[in-house]
This record gives C-alpha cells, structure tokens and sequence, in this order.
C-alpha cells in the first residue's frame, strides 16, 4: 500500500519593506549613496549584460534604502543615479577610450570589472557633470573604491581619474 503524501502549503513570504525613507540623509550622503549604485549597477550591467534603465528601475525598487545582508544604505539620489548610468551607456566607447589613455599614460593595462566599473561613472562625471567640482567627484570614487578594496586601487583610480580631469576640465 502506497502511504499518501500530505503537503503542507507554506505561506508566501511578505514583500520586503523599504527600510530606508527615500527622503532619508543628507543631500550629500544621498550623492554619495547614487555614487555607489550606479558603481553596482554598471558592474551589474555588464556582467548580466542588462540594459541600464532595467538595471536602475531594479535597484531603486529593491534595493535603494532595504535591509540587505543588515546594512541600510541611505538612499540614493535617483536624478543623479539614473544620469550618471544612463550617460555611462549612451557614452560608453568614448569613456572607455578616456580610460584606456589613461591607464596607458600610466603604464597599466587593463583592469577588472568591478575596478573598470569605478572608472566609468567617474569618467562620465567628469566628463558631463560640470558643475560639481573635480575634487568632490574624485574624491568620492575613492571612497567608493575603498570600500571595495584595501590594496593600491585607490591609488590607481585617483591617477586615472585626475588625468581624464585634466583632458576634460582643462
């Protein structure tokens, strides 16, 4: 005789709550925080080969300002979010060149993606973002690449970035 199995129905999950009010943190902290995503975000792009209004529309629905693995970010800016992804992928041969240049002048030839990642929202805002100043860009894409690395990448990121300034702002 064949023993009947019973199944028990688990109950559905409840949709995780933002954790984050999105008009939560400073203006900077906000900045600073869409700095960061559009860091992730391009990493994510590229890797999954996404397209960057997906890929933006996914991490403000569900990751800007959640609980993920017990940290809660401040929410980020999503104007400035959104420009510097979008701008990043309308934009993307002539940053790379940018890079490429200035990794050559620098002796060092490619780099990983997440590294390449850093280097490209920060190339497009120097590029595009005019009226922040050179120092606040700069300065925050090494914290950002701090955050991700404890050894001579920030160094690296700070050459990189200051030369595409220098072609950029001159």
């Amino acid at each position: 005789m064949v023993d009947k199995i019973k199944f028990t129905k688990v109950p559905a999950k409840a949709p995780e709550k933002r954790s984050a009010k999105k008009s939560d943190g400073s203006p900077k902290a906000k900045r600073t925080s869409a700095r960061l995503a559009a860091v992730q975000i391009l990493y994510q792009m590229r890797l999954n080969n996404q397209d960057a209004k997906s890929a933006v529309r996914e991490y403000i629905n569900h990751r800007s300002g959640f609980n993920i693995d017990g940290d809660v970010l401040v929410p980020a800016d999503e104007e400035l979010l959104e420009s510097i992804v979008m701008g990043v992928q309308d934009r993307w041969s002539d940053i790379d060149e940018m890079i490429a240049a200035a990794l050559a002048a620098g002796k060092k030839g490619d780099v990983e993606t997440l590294l390449e990642s850093v280097l490209r929202a920060g190339a497009w805002e120097l590029l595009a973002n005019s009226g922040v100043d050179t120092g606040i860009i700069i300065h925050d894409y090494l914290n950002v690449t701090a955050a991700f690395y404890e050894g001579p990448e920030p160094k690296l990121v700070n050459a990189v970035l200051d030369k595409i300034a220098k072609s950029v702002r001159a």
